[in-house]
């Protein structure tokens, strides 16, 4: 009977210590695991859900800028022949307030050199000292060989609060060449911001100073962003100048993902800062759970979780190429196709046409009847311009309310579906559309082709808009 117990217990002695072995082993590959997949997790964030916030907002920035220095440039031609001969001051400042309203922007300045006075769209009329601090910016953009530039404007005194702006300015001359007065147009930093605040909730961005001080969002002004983001380190934000730079902060209460990157046109650091709090805290469940399991489901957790992670990273990289409120594919989607080999010398050579299109006064939707309103508007408008479109069309929501489609058919012939989109449009909305179309020329680059679609929109918006303009 002795014995028999001494091999009962030899036995049950060899089973625990399977157990601790097995359990060991399993423990030791759910820790590998669990770093693994933490390392796919982090490669998954930024190279999906970082990298289109990043792309949307460096196209964003791009597209403004393209926009809005065709604008100045267009509108500084018209104030350089003026500022030649005798005007009106009263009646330039009330043609500034009105070319302020029509183009719906922050603020239009005007600096006569000559006369040493500065003019804007709020009625203000300045006398200018080049000497003074307040001032020396006009005397340094002189200096400049470049004839226009884009520049942030972020002062800290109270009484230029009004002028907290993103501004594209140019050079007016004479026909001697000499310069006799800059024309810039400001663009609201709240709208602006609006526009690169991200894809989600999730997703916050800041402008800083290259010392670190936050100047956008507003709330947050003047703030060192050490204090706010105490995982940053000034080794990591001064080398984020030279290189981008990622930070993980990890725990269960608050999981950040702080992204830093310098843009050299502004001057500016930008930082976006992503919570992945739900992601990671879901990631350690999975583990958990997958523990308590046991050892007979870990190769099946093992296997089902490499699926899953196959599954949402393919489903990522479909959700990336699709707009979710109007269903039409998106801008990174074109950016992907521009990067194949050969894809934009097929659009060259087959007699392809451009199409820009966007919402007249859509800023008057939102504004009136509420952002909700705004997006039905925009997923009704997508639908009935889909109505109008082949299946070898390309439709693309390229941001806010702007669209555009590329024809495999000449601008001639692209004409008359624009026609009928704006025609469809305005009977069936509240709203109609300014259309610009372009041919695709067999040595245009995208940037060329796009920059003349722009223009003729803009054509067609100055010339009262619901229109469709060729150029």
């Amino acid at each position: 009977m002795k014995s028999k117990w001494q091999g009962l217990d030899g036995h049950i002695l060899d089973t625990a210590r399977i157990a601790i072995v097995v359990i060991l082993v399993f423990s030791i590959l759910n820790i590998a695991h669990f770093y693994m997949a933490l390392k796919i997790f982090q490669e998954n964030i930024a190279d999906s859900a970082l990298q289109r916030t990043t792309n949307y907002i460096s196209r964003t920035l791009k597209d403004v800028n393209n926009t809005y220095t065709c604008l100045s440039k267009t509108l500084a031609e018209i104030y350089e022949y003026k500022l030649q001969g005798p005007y009106n001051i009263d009646a330039i400042l009330l043609d500034l307030k009105n070319k302020k309203e029509q183009l719906s922007v922050h603020t239009i300045g005007l600096v006569d050199i000559r006369d040493n006075l500065y003019l804007d769209s709020f009625g203000r009329v300045l006398s200018i000292d080049t000497t003074s601090e307040r001032d020396q910016w006009v005397q340094e953009f002189i200096d400049q060989p470049e004839d226009s530039r884009y520049h942030f404007y972020d002062p800290d005194q109270s009484e230029y609060e009004a002028l907290y702006s993103f501004y594209y300015d140019h050079k007016l001359k004479n026909h001697l060449g000499q310069v006799i007065g800059i024309f810039g147009v400001g663009i609201n930093y709240e709208a602006f911001y609006s526009k690169v605040q991200g894809l989600d909730e999730q997703v916050s961005v800041l402008f800083l100073t290259k010392d670190g001080e936050v100047r956008l969002p507003k709330k947050n002004k003047g703030e060192s962003i050490f204090t706010l983001f105490k995982s940053i380190s000034s080794e990591q934000f001064e080398a984020a100048k030279m290189q981008d730079r990622i930070v993980y902060t990890y725990s269960l209460n608050k999981s950040e993902l702080l992204y830093i990157h310098y843009f050299k046109d502004i001057n500016r650091m930008l930082l976006i800062k992503m919570n992945i709090t739900d992601y990671y805290v879901q990631s350690i469940k999975q583990h958990i759970y997958s523990f308590l399991i046991g050892l007979g489901l870990t190769i099946a957790i093992v296997v089902l979780n490499l699926f899953n992670n196959l599954y949402q990273n393919k489903k990522l990289s479909r959700t990336a190429y699709y707009d979710s409120l109007t269903l039409c594919r998106n801008r990174q989607y074109l950016e992907s196709r521009m990067q194949k080999r050969g894809y934009w010398q097929h659009v060259q050579q087959s007699g392809h046409s451009l199409i820009v299109f966007d919402i007249d006064h859509f800023k008057h939707v939102n504004d009136t009847y509420g952002h909700l309103e705004g997006d039905r508007t925009l997923t009704q408008v997508a639908s009935i311009v889909r109505r109008c479109l082949r299946e070898s069309d390309e439709f693309i929501r390229w941001g806010g309310d702007e669209f555009i489609v590329l024809f495999d058919i000449k601008a001639h012939e692209a004409v008359h579906i624009a026609n009928r989109m704006r025609e469809s449009v305005k009977q069936e909305t509240m709203v109609s559309l300014s259309i610009g179309v372009t041919d695709i020329l067999i040595d245009d680059s995208y940037t060329s082709a796009m920059g003349r679609a722009d223009c003729a929109l803009y054509e067609a918006k100055q010339s009262g808009r619901n229109q469709v303009k060729v150029r």
